[in-house]
C-alpha cells in the first residue's frame, strides 16, 4: 500500500513542477549517458533525417496541441540496441537498435512513439521524484527545484519504470501507429527481434564461457531504456491484439 501511496504521491507532486525543471535534469542526464553508455553516431546524417522524418510525419497525424516538445537524438551504445527517453523530451535511439531492425522505419516510428508516451505523461520525473521524496517535497515548498538533480543517477540506475507506465507508454504507441496508418503489430516485431536477441546474447556468454560477466549493462544501469528487461507475454498478446480489426 505504501509502494502505491508513494507513486501517488509522485504524480501529483510532478503536477506541480515546472517543465523547466524536467529539461534541466534531462540535460544533467544526458552528459551522464554521453560519458558513460554512449558515444557519437556513426550513422550516416541522411539516414538519421530518413528516420527522423518518418517519425515526425507519425506524430503530426495526432491531434493538436497532444504532443509534447521532443528532440531525437542518435547515439552509438555500449549497451547494445536500446531507446529510452529523458525527462524534457529528448528521445535517445541507438545505432544498434537501428541495425536490429534493419533500419526498418515504421518498427522505429512505433519504438520512438512509445518513448514520446514516457515524455508526455512524464514518466521519468515521476521516477526522479519517487526515488528523492523528501527532496521533492523541500522543492515544492522553496520553490528551488535543484535538489531534484541528486535523484539523475537513481532515474538512470533504477530496475525500470513500473508495469503501469510502460503499459500507458505501450498504448501511446498504438495511437501514434494507428493515426499515421501503420499497424501496431509493427511493435511485435520489434519484441520479437530484441527476444532472439537476447537469446544469441546469452549463447554467445556462454560459448566464450564468461563467468564474471554481470549480464548486459543496461539491466543494471539504464532501467528505462525500452530492451533493459525481456518484454513479457502481456506486452506482445497487448500489440496483437491492437493489431486486429
Amino acid at each position: 500500500t505504501n509502494h502505491w501511496g508513494v507513486r501517488g504521491a509522485a504524480g501529483g507532486a510532478v503536477a506541480l513542477i515546472p517543465h523547466s525543471v524536467d529539461a534541466a535534469i534531462g540535460r544533467e542526464a544526458l552528459a551522464s549517458i554521453d560519458g558513460e553508455l554512449m558515444t557519437p553516431s556513426k550513422l550516416p546524417p541522411e539516414q538519421q533525417q530518413t528516420l527522423r522524418a518518418a517519425f515526425e510525419r507519425a506524430v503530426a497525424a495526432l491531434p493538436a496541441g497532444s504532443v509534447p516538445p521532443h528532440e531525437l537524438l542518435f547515439r552509438a551504445s555500449k549497451v547494445g540496441p536500446n531507446a529510452f527517453a529523458l525527462p524534457g523530451g529528448s528521445i535517445i535511439l541507438t545505432d544498434e537498435l537501428v541495425q536490429l531492425v534493419g533500419s526498418d522505419e515504421q518498427v522505429i516510428t512505433g519504438v520512438l512513439a512509445h518513448e514520446l508516451g514516457h515524455v508526455r505523461h512524464r514518466h521519468g520525473m515521476r521516477a526522479v521524484v519517487q526515488v528523492t521524496a523528501l527532496g521533492a517535497v523541500a522543492s515544492l515548498v522553496v520553490g528551488d527545484f535543484s535538489g531534484l538533480l541528486a535523484g539523475v543517477p537513481a532515474l538512470l540506475g533504477q530496475a525500470g519504470y513500473s508495469r503501469d507506465a510502460e503499459r500507458e507508454a505501450d498504448a501511446e504507441a498504438v495511437s501514434t501507429l494507428r493515426a499515421a496508418g501503420i499497424s501496431p503489430r509493427v511493435m511485435v516485431r520489434f519484441f520479437e527481434r530484441i527476444v532472439q536477441w537476447r537469446e544469441e546474447e546469452a549463447q554467445g556468454d556462454k560459448k566464450s564461457g564468461d563467468k564474471e560477466s554481470q549480464g548486459d549493462p543496461a539491466d543494471s544501469w539504464l532501467g528505462i531504456a525500452i530492451a533493459s528487461h525481456p518484454a513479457d507475454a502481456e506486452r506482445i498478446r497487448f500489440f496483437e491484439n491492437a493489431a486486429r480489426p
